[in-house]
């Protein structure tokens, strides 16, 4: 006991302090227990020397009698010291571990616990409360979780997540301990907020890997708060200082005594609200100024700026890039605010650029690429508008990619620290070999010093001094594959970067100094310098594989004293959110804060700064691909997502692409506004039907609409569903208006271009679904048409706008006795593991506008397959037995093949159009016959080599098909005919 009280009393100093009354009462129950007795009686004397130390009451007991309305009603906890309320009429045993007989909870127990919690109640639970019982879904519910089967006692770490809940904020960041390992029957991470996870990558015995594997978590539940540890299962825990102030912050967490935020990584925390989702071609960048306005780059040159107190959308600056510029990938890419902003207003963009061949830089591309250039520019700004003529260039920097057009586009990153100074990368490597060296920007990252004047200066600590012979002076690091985005933590100044590694595999990089980092001098690993980035174990660098490389995304930089209510929680504070385009996910990395050594030799000592853990985050929203993020100043996430591909879409944007506003909601929920139009572009006068279909709050919760449809400011309507008919052309910006019954409000906008129609597209040539070879040139016809010009009238072909990732476009030039264009695309060579995949062409005319309207683009898009088909990206399949199943299969092409092939069967590779295909369309049905053939399994096993006996499945025979057998060979011509 006087150990017990030399060890609790070392961590009162942050504990709720004690008075004259008790600030509240605590009860422990030890019922039903199976723990030994004398780890149930330390757990009693632990709660109880925290409360004389602490100044709270307690009471403890395992007497299942106490669950009685007015008996619990004199606690403001209950803690389950490692006890689970067994039913009563089990008729128990008193057995060697310590079981009460009869201590389960009857009916008329349960009732009371639950109407303890429902008035507000607390309740903590410790190790053995999880075994649950599992005729009582509620309890259940009130735990998080219940026990599927412990792992043999050994030794392991806890990764602490939650550094400013009470419970866990005095814990290290990793916690050796040894102890008896649970896996959960269901994990609970997402419906519960995960404190601390265990280490699954330790190796510990019988624990099962690939789940998150929480630890100890918190949530608000059934009108009470809800407190979990799973330490607590044996006497030593009792005597551990650290665990002590564990379940001290816990107690006085579930008491309502000390604040704690226990929804951070909880699923449906956060809410994603639109504040753009039309019009935005291409974003690439976000930056929000002070007053909460949000400037977007979009790479086809325009800067747009989102007003969100009007939702109105404005075009601050047009870089006026010809038609075509940025269908060839070049254009704005960058976007930083500076950081004297809400004084200066200046912001910085990055940009590439074609320049004419007297401008080109001294040195001689290399053979197959093209000089280009990357522009860094400062710009004023002035409200909702920014001055090209107030440009200041400060960097022209020479870059080079593949004259084919098939290498990765141009970009690049910009990014301010504390102390004034601007970084800038320049991505999108096409020579590997060039990376590293000491005058080339090409894979770098610069740091300069802006200056009034619109100079730079280069600050002391670069890679290589002023004045080095053959060197750029204001290069920092180098050697980075492909820097598109990078991070600045506005906390440290150091530089983190996020991507793909030379051997394939994710790498994080954190840089703190000058030096040559990444490719090709390390691959993986945390990079501090030139002498420290070898690929590091224990949680730093190299991951693994992944679908896309991931994209550096912001820190977040909490502040107490921000009162914007839907913040980001101080869960977040320093994390590094990081997301991957390919599959929309995002993810929170967390760095160990100091050195840690450990008594198990298995764990090697770790170092401040390595990578701790790697978290998902937002898993309920669905994400496009994000393109950018950046937190505001009032604490909420900012992303522009490009929408599923790059380039123009249906709607006269980027189809999906948007800005988004992410807030922290915790338990409640904000008003949704969503507006919806049957028309949003025509004629004066135009009248529009106005809906507000998918605002309110769910479950019927009243809310009240404000509608203003010409942006002066007074409310027009009241209704759900008005219309409104606008009598004068302009752009005006239609506000919907949402507000909740506790006051709190959504705001949703709509831009409706009066006196101009916008331009409808036709291609003709190719069709949607049909067939190219790698590098053959397919012919391309166009037809536009625009209201305003009238049907007929000849376009100017060079207005139109044709995008690919994988194509090349020619020149469009008019069609004789038509309105329409004729040109050519050729689509690229991909390689082994992409040359089966579809590819979308968009393509988009912008029109000249009308006196005092602007220009509207009008575009539509087609996919287009290679004439060879991996069969396993079949969009569809069935038949009698359910179709076909994709199975993995190293031998064949792309690694997958299709698998329990039954009689009947069918897959369906949407869209496929083989009208106008070389084979000739009265030779479809031949074609159709040899697929079938191929693929059920009726021609001889040499003309499908994929195909072997399965295991029967559901009472029939199964085959396989190598989706890497030639599929296009029905589609190549009369070599291959039946």
């Amino acid at each position: 006991m006087a150990l017990l009280a030399l060890i609790t009393g070392s961590v009162t100093a942050a504990s709720f302090q004690s008075g004259p009354a008790e600030p509240f009462r605590v009860l422990v129950y030890s019922g039903g227990t199976h723990a030994f007795p004398y780890t149930v009686r330390a757990g009693v004397d632990a709660v109880r020397r925290l409360g004389a130390l602490n100044g709270f009451g307690v009471e403890a007991t395992d007497d299942p009698d106490v669950f009685d309305d007015d008996r619990l009603a004199r606690f403001h906890v209950i803690v389950f010291n490692g006890a689970a309320p067994s039913p009563r009429n089990q008729n128990q045993k008193q057995d060697q571990e310590g079981g009460r007989e009869g201590a389960g909870l009857d009916a008329h127990a349960r009732a009371a616990l639950r109407t303890y919690i429902r008035a507000g109640g607390g309740w903590v639970g410790m190790h053995g409360a999880a075994a649950g019982t599992h005729d009582w879904d509620w309890y259940e519910g009130l735990v998080g979780a219940t026990v599927d089967r412990a792992t043999p006692v050994q030794t392991g770490r806890v990764e602490v997540l939650d550094h400013a809940h009470p419970s866990t904020v005095a814990l290290p960041d990793l916690w050796e301990r040894t102890e008896e390992w649970y896996n959960w029957r269901t994990d609970p991470a997402g419906t519960v907020h995960t404190l601390a996870g265990i280490r699954v990558r330790d190796g510990i015995a019988g624990l099962d890997e690939g789940a998150e594997h929480p630890w100890s978590w918190c949530r608000n539940y059934d009108g009470g708060r809800s407190w979990f540890t799973a330490g607590g299962g044996a006497a030593q825990d009792f005597r551990d200082g650290a665990f002590l102030s564990h379940l001290l912050g816990g107690i006085e967490w579930a008491a309502g005594a000390k604040p704690g935020d226990c929804t951070a990584t909880r699923t449906r925390s956060f809410q994603r609200i639109p504040l753009a989702t039309s019009g935005l071609t291409d974003p690439v960048d976000v930056a929000v100024a002070p007053d909460r306005r949000v400037f977007v780059a979009r790479r086809t040159g325009e800067l747009e700026v989102v007003d969100q107190r009007t939702m109105k959308v404005s075009t601050a600056l047009d870089l006026a890039y010809p038609p075509g510029t940025a269908g060839r990938a070049d254009g704005l890419i960058g976007l930083t605010l500076d950081p004297g902003f809400a004084e200066n207003n200046w912001l910085y963009l990055l940009r590439s650029e074609t320049p004419r061949p007297e401008n080109l830089p001294s040195e001689t591309p290399r053979p197959g690429t093209a000089g280009h250039r990357l522009a860094l520019s400062r710009f004023t700004a002035d409200g909702d508008t920014v001055d090209p003529a107030s440009e200041k260039r400060l960097l022209t920097l020479p870059v080079r990619r593949p004259t084919a057009g098939s290498g990765p586009p141009p970009s690049g990153s910009l990014a301010f620290d504390r102390a004034g100074r601007l970084y800038v990368g320049a991505g999108g490597i096409s020579v590997p070999s060039a990376s590293g060296a000491p005058d080339d920007p090409q894979g770098s990252v610069l740091r300069i010093t802006p200056q009034d004047d619109g100079t730079y200066t280069v600050p002391a600590g670069n890679l290589l001094d002023p004045g080095t012979a053959g060197a750029r002076p204001e290069i920092y690091a180098t050697g980075l594959r492909a820097p598109y985005r990078f991070t600045v933590d506005p906390a440290n100044g150091t530089l983190l970067a996020a991507g793909t590694g030379a051997d394939g595999a994710v790498e994080y990089l954190r840089i703190t100094e000058a030096g040559r980092v990444g490719r090709p001098y390390c691959s993986g690993g945390t990079s501090r310098g030139a002498a420290d980035c070898a690929p590091r174990g224990n949680g730093g660098g190299t991951t693994g594989p992944t679908a896309g490389p991931p994209v550096s995304g912001p820190v977040y930089d909490y502040a107490p004293a921000n009162l914007y209510r839907t913040k980001f929680p101080e869960y977040f504070a320093g994390k590094w959110l990081t997301y991957d385009p390919a599959d929309g996910r995002f993810t929170a990395l967390s760095f160990q804060r100091t050195d840690q050594s450990f008594s198990d030799p298995r764990f090697a000592r770790v170092g401040a700064g390595e990578l701790q853990s790697a978290k998902g985050v937002f898993g309920d929203m669905k994400w496009q691909r994000p393109a950018a993020a950046a937190f505001g100043p009032d604490g909420a996430l900012y992303v522009v997502d490009s929408g599923p591909v790059s380039g123009p879409g249906l709607d006269g944007g980027t189809e999906g692409a948007g800005l988004f506003r992410v807030d922290h909601v915790g338990d409640g929920r904000l008003p949704g506004a969503a507006v919806t139009t049957d028309r949003d572009n025509g004629p004066a006068p135009l009248t529009v039907s106005f809906t507000g279909a998918g605002s309110g709050l769910p479950h019927g919760v009243p809310v009240t609409y404000a509608w203003d449809f010409d942006g002066d400011g007074a409310t027009d309507s009241t209704e759900a569903n008005p219309s409104y008919t606008y009598r004068t052309a302009g752009r005006f910006t239609a506000r919907l208006t949402v507000t909740g019954p506790e006051g709190t409000t959504a705001v949703a906008g709509q831009e409706i271009t009066v006196g101009n129609t916008r331009p409808r597209i036709t291609v003709h040539r190719p069709q949607d679904g049909g067939f190219f070879r790698p590098g053959e040139a397919l012919a391309l016809t166009v037809d536009v048409a625009d209201t305003e010009d009238g049907k007929d009238t000849r376009i100017d072909c060079s207005r139109i706008v044709v995008r690919s990732q994988a194509g090349v476009s020619g020149a469009l030039r008019p069609l004789t006795g038509s309105p329409g264009c004729r040109g050519s695309i050729a689509m690229a060579a991909g390689d082994e593991a992409s040359r089966s995949d579809s590819q979308r062409v968009t393509v988009q005319y912008t029109d000249k506008g009308a006196p005092g309207v602007p220009e509207l683009m009008g575009s539509t898009s087609l996919i287009l397959r290679p004439a060879f088909q991996e069969a396993e990206l079949f969009t569809s399949t069935g038949g009698a037995h359910g179709g076909v199943v994709t199975g993995s299969r190293p031998a064949a092409s792309g690694g997958r093949a299709l698998t329990e092939i039954e009689d009947g069967d069918w897959i369906a590779l949407d869209p496929v159009n083989l009208r106008g295909h070389p084979v000739g369309d009265g030779r479809c049905h031949a074609l159709r016959d040899r697929w079938n053939d191929r693929v059920q399994g009726r021609l001889p096993r040499r003309s499908a080599p994929g195909l072997a006996d399965r295991p029967r499945r559901r009472g029939h025979g199964g085959g396989t098909y190598d989706g890497g057998t030639r599929a296009s060979r029905v589609a190549e011509g009369p070599t291959e005919a039946p």
